[in-house]
């Protein structure tokens, strides 16, 4: 596989491997798309190549795709663009604003549209601002009755009731209604409860897609947050479920959280490996494709293969029925439960020991429910493989970097980047390869010398684990043994940034669940005996809680790029909400910092913040920590040990954000000192804000010093590892692509007033206070 700069120069790179069982690129490479340079010529109008790759082996005909695309300040004005197909005509298409410049214009725009893509293939749409030349027809219909909201694609009516235990109607054409009830909790000691519905807002509207936002809550005190979605033309709804654990217990033992369609069904089909495995239905026949561990699958408690394949057909007497679970196996424990009454998937399936969410967590699952007709429907396997592996677009790394609206955003062509980009792309196929097959023991939250017994798993799967990594062998008292490092040192940044500099599936296909897991698990949503700790993230630990753990939470491990980085590349709106939470929480909290890395890091997150939402209240409290940084802690790297790099990186943001000539002043004499003396600090995150400085001052000797430390840059395939050399490089590289001029920068739209929010964030967002 060869990586195309922005120039058209080519670089040799390991070539990609596909999972068999999964159906995606996992290798050990990365692979770049080819596309036109976008037009940058000041009489031109808006042309930006989006990128799509087709990995499933499905070919797709008018298939949704989402595309996040960043414009520099001043270029769009609200959200007046078309797409086009390879051939130029228009595309159906919508876009809605993100993120805001400071001055009302598009930051970052959410783009859907659909799209025709071969199997296996690669393919280019272009994003035109202004008007189409022609308005294609056909689209998604909603409206309000006194049933509920009806969403019409076309070819599935849906209709989702704004109370009582049904989640939704499914009706095509030719078919009766099919009744989704809504998702059935059960926790040790408490009887078996439905959410009761508190509301149901469009929180997406537009004729590609259209999606609602359910909320409401169970009687256990477990929050419910429903996103259901449906597409243009097509015959299936996508469902992000998500309940937070709001009760003041410790943990919530979940034996089970369950969606059930209603029948009758004849006969059903399960995936397996690859395979269909047919089960007829009798009587009270009941069948049940079960996951208690990652492996194996089993089917009517039998062991019937490595994997289920995460898809049920059930056939009934006017159409077919497809669910459709992402992630089925990797978030054991699932289950698949199919008779004649109904067909039942078991989210949480901890019948033998149960889902142990710990107070505060959350948790995301997301599925697909098809409604058929009988003489019309796909075939499962193929319909399945399509919906796990969604259509996202790209646009070029170098128009990614020129409109400077993505932080740390590197692009090959820029100095140092493409022999870095090669070796990260390496180290995460090592680190993913690893990650399935490390050995680890799921044992109590204790010291290993306390164990008496151990419960030994394969591969970092679950429900709770899925997305993070693990510290195999990990001796701490206050960790525990073998604890989660609750992607420490923001993996997910690293991801996200790998992903819009290479368009590699690898990093993608990573970053979707690492993003989700930290957001979710990770992050203290509720914390009845310790309030200030609601919106940190926990620190690495077993069973990933800091519940009676000495240190609790940590000022030293907070971070928040990772999440706006997947909010501003996918528009999931928990991310942003997430990071917001930390920013919150981190505010009063200066005075506690005992440490150069606890004023770092919360320096480096309320500035992203600051950057993403134009909020001042995060910039005043950045400013407040690198007070208290200069107070403490004299411009070397010999004031303390590796963590003054890190301090040093969290006055460079304050820097970018403020020009505060005091923190110019520290940051040239500590890297002035770091260069005086070559090899006395050989750790490279000493060397971290070199590339910042080198891009600020057009210093020479910075940007050799930057260079060549990322170059001996060693990145390791364990996650910890991994995250600090990845981020490390990224944060040297990318400020020397921002200056050198990638594009030329693009013209400004014309002008229209911006709108009268005075938050960054996308209209409609709610602003903390």
């Amino acid at each position: 596989m060869r990586l195309a700069g922005e120039r058209g120069r080519c670089y040799d790179l390991p070539s990609i491997r596909r999972d068999t069982h999964r159906a995606r690129a996992v290798g050990t490479a990365l692979l770049v798309l080819t596309v036109t340079a976008p037009s940058t010529s000041p009489a031109a109008g808006l042309a930006v190549p989006l990128a799509i790759e087709e990995t499933a082996g499905v070919a797709r005909r008018s298939w949704p795709v989402t595309a996040s695309v960043p414009f520099p300040r001043g270029r769009l004005r609200g959200a007046d663009v078309w797409v086009a197909a390879p051939a130029g005509d228009a595309t159906l298409a919508q876009a809605r604003a993100l993120e805001r410049w400071p001055d009302g214009s598009t930051r970052w725009l959410l783009v859907d549209f659909l799209a025709d893509v071969g199997s296996h293939r690669q393919v280019t749409y272009m994003l035109h601002d202004g008007t189409a030349p022609h308005t294609p027809g056909g689209g998604i219909r909603d409206r309000d009755t006194a049933a509920g909201r009806v969403l019409d694609t076309g070819a599935l009516r849906v209709t989702v009731p704004v109370s009582g235990p049904t989640l939704a109607e499914l009706a095509h054409d030719d078919g009766a209604v099919q009744p989704i009830a809504a998702p059935t909790l059960l926790l040790d000691g408490a009887p078996p409860a439905t959410p009761a519905i508190v509301r149901v807002a469009v929180e997406t509207v537009g004729p590609v897609r259209t999606e609602l936002l359910v909320t409401g809550r169970y009687p256990q005190g477990i929050d419910y947050e429903l996103r259901l979605a449906v597409f243009a033309g097509e015959p299936w709804v996508r469902l992000q479920l998500t309940i937070t654990d709001m009760a003041d217990a410790e943990f919530a033992p979940v034996r089970s959280l369950a969606l059930a369609a209603l029948g009758p069904f004849a006969r059903a089909s399960l995936g397996i490996d690859g395979n269909a495995r047919t089960v007829q239905i009798r009587g009270n026949d009941r069948h049940e494709l079960r996951h208690a561990d990652a492996e194996p699958a089993e089917l009517d408690g039998e062991r019937a293969g490595r994997h289920g394949d995460g898809w049920v057909r059930a056939v009934g007497d006017e159409s077919i029925l497809t669910i459709v679970a992402r992630y089925f196996w990797e978030e054991y424990p699932k289950a698949i439960e199919v008779a004649a009454d109904r067909v039942r998937l078991d989210l949480f399936a901890g019948r033998d020991a149960p889902v142990l969410l710990g107070s505060g967590a959350a948790k995301t699952h997301e599925l697909w429910v098809a409604a058929e007709p009988l003489d019309r429907a796909t075939p499962p396997a193929t319909l399945a493989a399509a919906l796990q592996a969604p259509l996202t677009a790209l646009p070029p790394a170098g128009w990614i970097v020129t409109s400077r609206a993505l932080p740390q955003a590197l692009s090959p062509a820029a100095p140092g980047a493409s022999d870095f980009l090669a070796h990260l792309a390496t180290a995460v196929a090592r680190y993913e390869a690893n990650a399935r097959t490390e050995r680890w023991d799921d044992g109590p939250p204790v010291p290993c010398t306390a164990r008496t017994t151990e419960n030994p798993r394969l591969g970092f799967y679950g429900a709770l684990n899925w997305g993070d990594w693990n510290f195999p062998g990990y001796r701490d008292r206050a960790d525990g043994c073998d604890a989660w490092g609750n992607l420490e040192y923001d993996l997910s940044q690293v991801l996200g940034l790998g992903w819009a500099a290479t368009g590699s599936r690898l990093f993608w296909e990573a970053l979707v669940p690492a993003a989700r897991h930290y957001r979710d698990v990770d992050v203290a949503h509720h914390a009845p005996h310790h309030p200030e700790w609601v919106g940190f993230n926990h620190p690495h630990t077993a069973l990933h809680f800091t519940f009676g753990k000495p240190a609790n939470v940590d000022l030293g491990h907070t971070w928040t790029e990772g999440l706006l980085t997947y909010y501003r590349l996918t528009g999931e709106t928990r991310a942003l909400e997430a990071a917001r939470g930390i920013a919150d929480a981190l505010r009063p909290h200066a005075a506690r910092a005992d440490n150069p890395r606890k004023l770092g890091w919360p320096m480096i997150a309320l500035v992203a913040v600051y950057d993403a939402t134009g909020e001042r209240r995060y910039l005043e409290a950045a400013r407040t920590y690198a007070d208290a940084a200069l107070r403490k802690y004299r411009p070397s790297p010999a004031a303390a040990d590796w963590k003054m790099g890190i301090l040093a990186d969290g006055l460079a943001a304050v820097h970018a954000a403020t020009g505060d000539d005091d923190i110019r002043r520290w940051l040239v004499t500590y890297a002035d000192t770091l260069l005086a003396s070559p090899g006395r600090w050989p750790d490279a995150r000493y060397a971290l804000p070199l590339g910042y400085l080198a891009a600020a001052t057009g210093v020479a000797r910075y940007e050799a010093a930057a260079l060549a430390v990322a170059r001996g840059l060693k990145i390791g395939v364990r996650g910890k590892q991994l995250a600090i050399a990845g981020r490390t490089g990224f944060r040297l590289l990318a400020p020397l692509a921002a200056t050198r001029g990638l594009a030329a920068p693009p013209r400004a739209s014309a002008f229209a007033p911006p709108p009268p929010s005075r938050s960054h964030a996308a209209p409609g967002r709610r602003r903390a206070r």
